[in-house]
């Protein structure tokens, strides 16, 4: 069997042509995620071997894909890292007062600079369990903000006095729905109700549109974020498991 990189991709041949394919990601935190074409333990490992140039190579699979964590399994993968599926009503948050607000500046990412918004951006993550050493580019954020980009529902709080940012809620319009993608607040700001009031802020922009539920994810062990889609009416309807396959 033969294994060579394909522009993104990596492929796996024999004599009768392609037998498998891994599809590769080089994510801002530096993590090396692939997912693989047919989930074949032998394929995978192989796959792992040529794409892996002696770095982890991280993968994820569905909580309840169990013949294909078997097969990750026996490729070489341990699980590592749990994340949460949730689903949120809007009229909870909606609700929520912006009292934590006062004295911070409110408004999309334009009016600060999308550039520093960036630089904020990757600090946050950086201290979200699972992305810790999150770095993107611009060519990155550009990508990310997309389609599904909508400054009406991504308010960014700065605090004047300080001259910092305080926090953000990043809501994606994607086709299926709005999905919440980041709702934070800068580490002096936390406990203060800051990170809530912009996410009642953004719902409601979301319920005076019709919407009436919220998809987002969540790192098991966060437990200040799970606190959060707790109070605001949030359920766990699903999960996923994050693999890694040492050199």
């Amino acid at each position: 069997m033969e294994i060579e990189q394909i522009e993104d991709r990596w492929e796996a041949r024999d004599g009768d042509g392609r037998v498998g394919t891994a599809h590769l990601w080089d994510r801002p935190d530096g993590k090396r995620f692939a997912w693989f074409d047919p989930i074949d333990a032998e394929l995978i490992a192989a796959l792992c071997d040529a794409l892996g140039a002696g770095r982890p190579v991280y993968t994820l699979a569905d909580v309840h894909e169990t013949g294909i964590q078997r097969q990750l399994a026996a490729a070489g993968f341990i699980g590592e890292r749990y994340e949460h599926d949730w689903t949120m009503p809007v009229a909870t948050a909606a609700d929520w007062d912006e009292a934590a607000l006062a004295g911070l500046e409110i408004g999309p990412p334009e009016q600060f600079g999308m550039e520093a918004v960036r630089r904020f951006d990757d600090d946050v993550r950086a201290d979200i369990p699972g992305l810790r050493g999150w770095r993107s580019s611009a060519e990155f954020w550009a990508d990310e903000h997309g389609s599904a980009y909508d400054p009406a529902v991504y308010p960014v709080a700065w605090d004047p006095a300080a001259g910092r940012f305080a926090g953000m809620v990043r809501v994606w319009m994607t086709e299926s729905g709005p999905r919440l993608g980041l709702v934070c607040a800068a580490r002096p700001y936390r406990g203060r109700g800051v990170a809530a009031a912009l996410l009642g802020r953004a719902f409601r922009v979301l319920r005076e549109r019709g919407h009436t539920k919220v998809a987002t994810e969540c790192d098991a062990a966060n437990m200040g974020s799970k606190a959060l889609l707790e109070k605001a009416g949030g359920t766990i309807v699903g999960g996923s498991i994050e693999f890694i396959r040492h050199p």
